[in-house]
């Protein structure tokens, strides 16, 4: 009797196992990946109320954004990875490729209220892979007691800049890092250039318009602040940094990044968008955009999408604005009074606004080095802009279709 009951109780314990993932499918849990610091503590922080709201274990663990890529390749065709990844969009293109990440479904989405520039760099060929969070921008940073007002042109802001000039007494009045592409677009967007053409599949990257009309007065734009002395050769982000915490440069082009320097070094400094061009047009800067995206080996998509969506509504977007000093991708939360009240916060996101997703097709890694040497050659008189820049663009594409063979 004894033994057949422990023989029923064995039977029945294996039955049950059997039949439990059939019955019984347990909670769901989405695991998320994201970089230690702020945005990990704001991510746990939120999943930890979403939890509770609605019985969906949240994860996360912390991985550099610029590295998850890379590890996803590696560890969802083994069922290791995340359902939710996080990174600048100008990796999407390549993470496509890779058939690392799910594309949304675009019509289960309310997009309305996200900023367009923000969304348009989650797109690749046309198609939706994320959902912005973030948004990174230059702007103008000056010296409140050096300039107290950002005049309304560009032409305007040289003329102050000119006055204040005086290297002899090691006083600057305007710079920034005109062989760094990523600044110097700043002028070549202002100016109607472009890197791809934008078309509603996507970027051509067939067609680049860096030699164009607008290319070209852009480029002797930038020779004009070497030649005039406002930005001497030599002249590194080092030195811009270190001359400005010092109280000795009236104004540059830079982002938020810069800011800690400057607040450690007690300089009264403001932000202020960029002003308008001779042409009446505001300067076009990159913007770099932060998303989440969805693995596509994930198991749980649907739920991982209802995720993202609740993470980036307006409440949780001020909430992580709040926590992280983030520029949120959302429209209706720059617009409440809270962020307009953050005149620094809010000039970033008007010239963000104003700027084009860097383009995050894999061939934009192509375009960098060819670029900087093109402006370094103009900046040297080495050959005027009209003869450098096509042979630049001719080096771009010589370059793209080396890296497709």
């Amino acid at each position: 009797m004894k033994k057949g009951r422990v023989l029923f109780l064995g039977s029945l314990l294996v039955l049950v196992s059997i039949l439990a993932p059939i019955f019984c499918t347990g909670a769901t849990k989405l695991v998320v990946w994201e970089s230690s610091g702020p945005e990990e503590k704001f991510v746990k922080e939120l999943g930890a109320i979403y939890t509770k709201e609605t019985g969906i274990e949240i994860e996360v663990f912390p991985i550099d954004q610029l590295s998850q890529g890379d590890k996803l390749a590696l560890d969802g065709p083994a069922g290791k990875g995340a359902d939710v990844v996080v990174w600048p969009h100008d990796r999407i293109g390549q993470s496509v490729e890779q058939g690392i990440l799910w594309e949304f479904p675009e019509s289960k989405i309310d997009l309305n209220e996200y900023t367009k520039s923000a969304v348009d760099a989650m797109r690749y060929q046309g198609k939706l892979y994320g959902i912005p969070y973030a948004m990174e921008s230059v702007a103008l940073v000056y010296n409140k007691d050096l300039i107290p007002e950002v005049p309304e042109t560009f032409d305007e802001l040289i003329a102050i800049a000119k006055k204040i000039n005086n290297p002899k007494k090691n006083k600057y009045g305007f710079m920034f890092d005109l062989t760094d592409f990523y600044f110097a677009y700043v002028f070549f967007g202002g100016f109607d250039s472009y890197v791809f053409k934008e078309t509603k599949k996507g970027l051509d990257v067939d067609d680049i318009g860096l030699a164009n009309a607008g290319g070209i007065k852009a480029a002797q734009y930038l020779k004009s602040f070497r030649d005039s002395g406002l930005v001497p050769e030599g002249t590194s982000k080092d030195v811009i940094n270190g001359l400005f915490a010092d109280g000795n440069l009236a104004a540059q082009i830079n982002g938020p990044w810069a800011y800690p320097q400057y607040e450690e070094a007690g300089v009264n400094y403001g932000i202020a968008p960029l002003p308008k061009l001779s042409n009446g047009k505001y300067p076009q800067t990159f913007i770099g955009v932060k998303g989440y995206y969805i693995s596509a080996f994930s198991k749980n998509k649907e739920e991982a999408l209802k995720f993202i969506q609740w993470l980036t509504t307006k409440e949780n977007s001020f909430k992580h604005y709040k926590s992280s000093s983030i520029i949120p991708a959302r429209d209706d939360v720059v617009k409440m009074p809270e962020f307009q009240d953050n005149l620094a916060f809010k000039a970033f996101a008007i010239q963000a606004s104003r700027g084009v997703p860097m383009p995050n097709v894999p061939e934009m890694m192509q375009v960098w080095d060819p670029a900087a040497n093109a402006i370094t050659f103009i900046l040297q008189g080495q050959a005027p802009a009209d003869v450098v820049l096509p042979i630049c663009v001719d080096q771009i594409k010589e370059n793209i279709k080396m890296m497709k063979q």
